[in-house]
């Protein structure tokens, strides 16, 4: 080979290496298959994005909305649909257009319905479109109501039904997330990085402070009940930088009944994060508001039900709840990652690109002078 050809191999083999690093850089991962394992245990693999989901509970329907995939849902259930939620609205008009079916639910009076629409939405004699063998059916709820209906899905030939049963503590709540929108949309959603960034920002602005008394408080049964271990709402007190007061081992879990007027004596300046069972009642409330001598309100924070759920929704209670213990160090919107680094990924893409160009230009100008 003359030296001059074998320059010319040299400025191509160069080139060729900087362009070869762009698609990589570009790529997100979405043609790759992704395995993964759901609530159970139980492990699936996606070869590629799925075309429809059907999503059964309030938290998985809500994370399917907002990492922008609800055109892919077929069916969810009766409680998505008559959510009050804005972040429903979209689902609301697709469901009254006939484009979601949401007949049923997991509970006793709607699982019959449930299979139905799950079961007609794969059914091409009815213009079916879900993949019984691809597509994913996302279920959430409390394992006496999933578990049959899982099993009855599979006899009938649903190959990839995935459930979460149960999710106690915020920090789970990042990787359900992370594992839905890698399936759904071939890779992660940005909210992942985002709800790990609200939870740095709290750590970092409540590290040098003592952490402020607070505790959960919902109604059954008959009662106030307040959170305890293995309550999600109490991990979200935790997670926002607080003391819950009423965790303790040797009491009922997740949650147990409890007087709040020997609680509130014993923490005056406790905040009190209510359930929604509580605050949409006014009967509840005002029991309550007059058993902790807070008639004013003052430092009790009403829970959004998407927010003590499998939801991205949760990051924004998780805020909230930071911002009423500790209002003097946290307030306004959530906060969102600065897309400055990875704007700057595109940058250095761009620098690369021209740096490629570059070098074949000067490397065919050296060879014509030579």
């Amino acid at each position: 080979m003359s030296g001059k050809s074998a320059r010319a191999v040299s400025v191509a083999v160069i080139a060729v290496m900087i362009l070869s690093a762009i698609p990589f850089a570009l790529s997100d991962g979405s043609d790759a298959a992704v395995t993964i394992r759901d609530g159970y245990g139980n492990e699936f693999t996606f070869d590629s994005e799925p075309e429809h989901v059907i999503t059964v509970g309030r938290g998985i329907t809500a994370t399917v909305i907002q990492i922008e995939a609800l055109d892919k849902i077929v069916v969810c259930d009766s409680y998505s649909a008559n959510d009050t939620s804005d972040v429903f609205s979209a689902l609301k008009t697709k469901v009254s257009e006939g484009k979601i079916a949401a007949n049923g639910n997991i509970y006793s009076s709607g699982k019959a319905n449930l299979i139905t629409d799950i079961v007609n939405a794969a059914d091409t004699e009815k213009d079916g479109k879900f993949d019984k063998s691809k597509d994913p059916v996302f279920i959430t709820g409390g394992n006496s109501y999933i578990t049959p209906i899982k099993e009855d899905l599979e006899s009938k030939g649903f190959a990839k039904v995935l459930v979460w049963n149960d999710i106690t503590d915020y920090s789970e709540i990042a990787t359900f997330v992370s594992t839905v929108s890698q399936i759904v949309n071939g890779s992660e959603s940005d909210k992942v990085e985002q709800m790990k960034h609200v939870s740095e920002v709290i750590a970092d602005g409540v590290k040098d402070k003592t952490p402020r008394d607070a505790f959960y408080v919902t109604y059954s049964g008959g009662v106030y009940k307040v959170g305890n271990t293995t309550s999600l709402a109490n991990s979200m007190i935790a997670a926002a930088g607080g003391k819950s007061v009423t965790t303790d081992d040797g009491k009922a879990k997740p949650t147990y009944e409890a007087s709040l007027t020997a609680l509130i004596e014993a923490h005056p300046d406790a905040v009190i994060f209510i359930d929604n069972s509580i605050n949409k009642d006014a009967e509840f409330k005002a029991t309550l508001l007059s058993q902790v001598g807070r008639a004013d309100g003052k430092d009790v924070v009403p829970l959004d039900p998407l927010w003590n759920n499998y939801s991205i929704e949760s990051m924004t209670g998780v805020w909230t709840m930071a911002c009423a213990m500790y209002p003097d160090t946290f307030e306004g919107d959530v906060p969102t990652v600065d897309v400055d680094e990875k704007n700057n990924t595109f940058l250095y893409i761009g620098i690369g690109s021209a740096a490629a160009v570059v070098i074949i230009v000067v490397g065919l100008m050296f060879m014509r002078k030579r």
